[in-house]
Protein backbone atom coordinates (compact mmCIF):
# COMPACT_ATOMS: atom_id res chain seq x y z
CA UNK A 1 0.00 0.00 0.00
CA UNK A 2 1.66 3.26 -1.33
CA UNK A 3 1.49 5.49 2.15
CA UNK A 4 3.23 8.99 1.76
CA UNK A 5 3.81 10.85 -1.38
CA UNK A 6 5.65 13.96 -1.04
CA UNK A 7 6.11 17.04 -3.11
CA UNK A 8 8.82 19.40 -3.44
CA UNK A 9 7.71 23.03 -3.52
CA UNK A 10 5.85 24.58 -6.65
CA UNK A 11 8.50 27.12 -8.09
CA UNK A 12 6.95 27.80 -11.34
CA UNK A 13 2.73 27.99 -10.65
CA UNK A 14 0.78 27.55 -7.65
CA UNK A 15 -0.74 24.60 -5.70
CA UNK A 16 -4.66 24.04 -5.36
CA UNK A 17 -6.46 21.35 -2.93
CA UNK A 18 -9.95 20.57 -3.52
CA UNK A 19 -12.34 18.91 -1.81
CA UNK A 20 -14.49 15.58 -2.22
CA UNK A 21 -14.99 15.73 -6.27
CA UNK A 22 -17.71 12.57 -5.88
CA UNK A 23 -17.96 11.90 -9.68
CA UNK A 24 -18.44 15.99 -10.45
CA UNK A 25 -15.84 16.49 -12.55
CA UNK A 26 -17.29 18.70 -14.90
CA UNK A 27 -17.92 21.17 -12.04
CA UNK A 28 -14.15 20.73 -11.39
CA UNK A 29 -13.41 21.86 -14.83
CA UNK A 30 -15.52 24.55 -14.23
CA UNK A 31 -13.89 25.58 -10.55
CA UNK A 32 -10.39 25.49 -12.90
CA UNK A 33 -11.52 28.04 -15.27
CA UNK A 34 -12.95 30.71 -12.07
CA UNK A 35 -9.39 30.20 -10.86
CA UNK A 36 -7.24 30.79 -13.65
CA UNK A 37 -5.78 27.16 -13.43
CA UNK A 38 -2.92 26.87 -15.77
CA UNK A 39 -1.92 23.12 -16.61
CA UNK A 40 2.01 23.65 -17.47
CA UNK A 41 2.36 25.51 -14.38
CA UNK A 42 0.23 24.31 -11.29
CA UNK A 43 -0.92 21.64 -9.73
CA UNK A 44 -4.09 20.19 -7.92
CA UNK A 45 -3.97 17.80 -4.99
CA UNK A 46 -7.52 16.07 -4.35
CA UNK A 47 -8.58 15.19 -0.96
CA UNK A 48 -9.88 11.69 -1.91
CA UNK A 49 -13.76 10.75 -2.64
CA UNK A 50 -13.25 11.13 -5.96
CA UNK A 51 -15.73 8.88 -7.46
CA UNK A 52 -19.79 7.76 -6.68
CA UNK A 53 -22.80 9.54 -6.24
CA UNK A 54 -21.77 12.34 -9.06
CA UNK A 55 -22.60 11.22 -12.92
CA UNK A 56 -18.76 11.36 -14.46
CA UNK A 57 -17.35 8.77 -12.41
CA UNK A 58 -15.82 6.78 -14.66
CA UNK A 59 -13.88 10.14 -15.51
CA UNK A 60 -11.21 9.49 -12.57
CA UNK A 61 -8.54 7.79 -14.93
CA UNK A 62 -8.19 10.66 -17.34
CA UNK A 63 -7.84 12.54 -14.38
CA UNK A 64 -5.22 10.56 -12.80
CA UNK A 65 -3.59 10.49 -15.84
CA UNK A 66 -2.93 14.16 -15.81
CA UNK A 67 0.14 15.26 -14.33
CA UNK A 68 -0.47 18.07 -12.66
CA UNK A 69 -3.74 16.14 -10.85
CA UNK A 70 -2.72 13.97 -7.81
CA UNK A 71 -5.00 12.30 -5.19
CA UNK A 72 -5.05 10.69 -1.44
CA UNK A 73 -7.15 7.78 -1.17
CA UNK A 74 -10.59 8.26 0.46
CA UNK A 75 -13.11 5.39 2.01
CA UNK A 76 -15.33 5.58 -1.29
CA UNK A 77 -11.59 4.71 -3.43
CA UNK A 78 -11.36 1.97 -0.16
CA UNK A 79 -14.82 0.73 -0.94
CA UNK A 80 -14.25 -0.11 -4.66
CA UNK A 81 -10.95 -1.89 -3.97
CA UNK A 82 -12.63 -3.79 -1.12
CA UNK A 83 -15.59 -4.33 -3.76
CA UNK A 84 -13.75 -5.64 -6.88
CA UNK A 85 -11.50 -7.79 -4.96
CA UNK A 86 -14.35 -9.76 -3.61
CA UNK A 87 -14.11 -8.43 -0.22
CA UNK A 88 -15.84 -5.50 0.46
CA UNK A 89 -19.94 -5.00 0.78
CA UNK A 90 -21.61 -4.48 -2.45
CA UNK A 91 -24.82 -3.67 -1.13
CA UNK A 92 -23.53 -0.83 1.12
CA UNK A 93 -21.00 0.63 -1.42
CA UNK A 94 -24.47 0.88 -4.46
CA UNK A 95 -26.09 2.64 -1.10
CA UNK A 96 -23.82 4.91 -1.09
CA UNK A 97 -23.22 5.97 -4.69
CA UNK A 98 -21.41 3.17 -6.29
CA UNK A 99 -23.92 1.47 -8.28
CA UNK A 100 -22.15 3.14 -11.51
CA UNK A 101 -19.38 0.38 -11.07
CA UNK A 102 -21.29 -2.78 -11.10
CA UNK A 103 -22.99 -2.07 -14.83
CA UNK A 104 -19.25 -1.60 -16.14
CA UNK A 105 -17.51 -5.06 -17.55
CA UNK A 106 -15.10 -6.51 -14.88
CA UNK A 107 -11.79 -5.90 -16.93
CA UNK A 108 -12.77 -1.64 -16.36
CA UNK A 109 -13.58 -2.52 -12.91
CA UNK A 110 -10.14 -4.20 -12.20
CA UNK A 111 -8.71 -1.02 -14.38
CA UNK A 112 -10.35 0.85 -11.81
CA UNK A 113 -9.28 -1.06 -8.88
CA UNK A 114 -5.72 -0.86 -9.85
CA UNK A 115 -5.17 2.70 -10.46
CA UNK A 116 -7.23 3.90 -6.91
CA UNK A 117 -4.42 1.16 -4.90
CA UNK A 118 -1.81 3.23 -6.12
CA UNK A 119 -3.26 6.32 -4.82
CA UNK A 120 -1.28 7.63 -1.84
CA UNK A 121 -2.73 7.65 2.14
CA UNK A 122 -1.24 11.07 2.65
CA UNK A 123 0.21 13.72 0.18
CA UNK A 124 2.90 16.06 2.02
CA UNK A 125 3.26 19.11 -0.36
CA UNK A 126 6.43 22.09 0.42
CA UNK A 127 5.81 25.43 0.10
CA UNK A 128 8.27 27.95 -1.06
CA UNK A 129 8.43 29.26 2.36
CA UNK A 130 9.51 26.47 4.00
CA UNK A 131 5.76 25.16 5.38
CA UNK A 132 4.82 22.24 4.90
CA UNK A 133 1.54 21.02 4.17
CA UNK A 134 -0.34 17.31 4.90
CA UNK A 135 -3.55 16.18 3.08
CA UNK A 136 -5.59 13.29 4.31
CA UNK A 137 -8.77 12.10 3.65
CA UNK A 138 -11.11 12.30 6.99
CA UNK A 139 -8.75 13.23 10.08
CA UNK A 140 -4.72 12.86 10.88
CA UNK A 141 -4.01 9.17 12.18
CA UNK A 142 -3.76 10.39 15.76
CA UNK A 143 -3.64 7.50 18.24
CA UNK A 144 -3.11 8.67 21.31
CA UNK A 145 -3.31 12.32 22.68
CA UNK A 146 0.62 13.62 22.18
CA UNK A 147 0.34 12.41 18.76
CA UNK A 148 2.76 13.98 16.72
CA UNK A 149 2.41 14.25 12.68
CA UNK A 150 5.69 11.87 12.28
CA UNK A 151 3.62 9.59 15.10
CA UNK A 152 0.87 9.57 12.91
CA UNK A 153 2.72 8.68 9.89
CA UNK A 154 5.10 6.17 11.34
CA UNK A 155 1.93 4.55 12.69
CA UNK A 156 -0.05 4.52 8.85
CA UNK A 157 3.42 3.35 7.47
CA UNK A 158 3.42 -0.05 9.62
CA UNK A 159 5.95 0.85 11.90
CA UNK A 160 4.20 0.15 15.06
CA UNK A 161 2.96 -2.89 13.66
CA UNK A 162 -0.23 -4.35 11.96
CA UNK A 163 -3.34 -3.51 14.63
CA UNK A 164 -1.81 0.04 14.97
CA UNK A 165 -1.59 0.57 11.05
CA UNK A 166 -5.11 -0.83 10.62
CA UNK A 167 -6.48 1.53 12.89
CA UNK A 168 -4.11 4.38 11.61
CA UNK A 169 -6.16 3.31 8.61
CA UNK A 170 -9.22 3.50 9.76
CA UNK A 171 -9.05 6.68 11.29
CA UNK A 172 -6.94 8.28 7.94
CA UNK A 173 -9.97 7.46 6.00
CA UNK A 174 -13.66 7.16 8.08
CA UNK A 175 -12.48 9.26 11.40
CA UNK A 176 -14.76 12.56 11.89
CA UNK A 177 -14.12 12.37 15.70
CA UNK A 178 -12.28 16.05 15.23
CA UNK A 179 -14.71 17.85 13.79
CA UNK A 180 -17.70 16.27 16.08
CA UNK A 181 -15.86 17.34 18.95
CA UNK A 182 -14.77 20.50 17.40
CA UNK A 183 -11.87 20.54 18.94
CA UNK A 184 -9.03 23.46 18.00
CA UNK A 185 -6.09 21.39 18.99
CA UNK A 186 -2.95 21.81 16.77
CA UNK A 187 -1.37 18.89 14.97
CA UNK A 188 2.09 19.26 15.72
CA UNK A 189 5.05 18.95 13.05
CA UNK A 190 2.87 20.23 10.01
CA UNK A 191 1.99 23.24 9.45
CA UNK A 192 -1.34 23.16 7.88
CA UNK A 193 -3.42 19.57 7.36
CA UNK A 194 -6.07 19.66 4.43
CA UNK A 195 -9.04 16.99 5.09
CA UNK A 196 -12.49 15.87 3.35
CA UNK A 197 -15.03 13.42 4.54
CA UNK A 198 -16.98 15.45 6.89
CA UNK A 199 -19.22 17.76 5.03
CA UNK A 200 -19.01 21.60 5.90
CA UNK A 201 -21.25 24.72 4.82
CA UNK A 202 -17.98 26.63 4.06
CA UNK A 203 -14.46 26.15 4.13
CA UNK A 204 -13.57 25.48 8.26
CA UNK A 205 -10.40 25.82 9.79
CA UNK A 206 -9.85 23.79 13.37
CA UNK A 207 -6.53 24.63 15.13
CA UNK A 208 -4.57 23.75 11.85
CA UNK A 209 -6.83 21.18 10.09
CA UNK A 210 -8.98 22.88 7.37
CA UNK A 211 -12.29 20.69 6.14
CA UNK A 212 -12.60 21.81 2.78
CA UNK A 213 -15.98 19.12 1.61
CA UNK A 214 -18.80 21.60 0.94
CA UNK A 215 -20.45 18.46 -0.47
CA UNK A 216 -20.84 18.68 -4.26
CA UNK A 217 -22.78 15.48 -4.30
CA UNK A 218 -25.60 17.32 -2.53
CA UNK A 219 -28.59 19.65 -4.69
CA UNK A 220 -27.47 22.76 -1.83
CA UNK A 221 -23.39 21.83 -1.78
CA UNK A 222 -20.58 23.22 -3.74
CA UNK A 223 -17.20 21.96 -4.64
CA UNK A 224 -14.53 24.08 -2.92
CA UNK A 225 -11.09 24.64 -4.35
CA UNK A 226 -8.15 26.33 -1.65
CA UNK A 227 -4.90 28.01 -3.55
CA UNK A 228 -2.34 26.80 -0.75
CA UNK A 229 0.08 29.68 -0.74
CA UNK A 230 -2.53 32.59 -0.63
CA UNK A 231 -4.69 30.57 1.50
CA UNK A 232 -8.12 31.69 -0.39
CA UNK A 233 -10.92 29.66 -1.37
CA UNK A 234 -12.97 29.53 -5.03
CA UNK A 235 -16.42 27.43 -4.83
CA UNK A 236 -18.34 26.55 -7.65
CA UNK A 237 -22.01 25.58 -6.07
CA UNK A 238 -24.18 22.63 -7.51
CA UNK A 239 -27.30 25.32 -8.12
CA UNK A 240 -27.78 26.20 -11.57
Amino acid sequence: MNTITTFSANRKGRDFVVGDIHGHFKLLKSLLVHANFSAEQDRIFSVGDLIDRGPESLEVMNWLAEPWFHAVRGNHEQMLIDCVSGQGDIARHTRNGGAWLYELAATTQHELSNALQKLPLIIEVDLEDGRKIGIVHAEAPLLQDDDDWQTAKDALSGHFGEDIRHRALQTALYARGKIEQQNNDLIKGISRLYVGHSTVSSVTCLGNVVYIDTGCSFHDGALSLVELDADTATCVTMRP
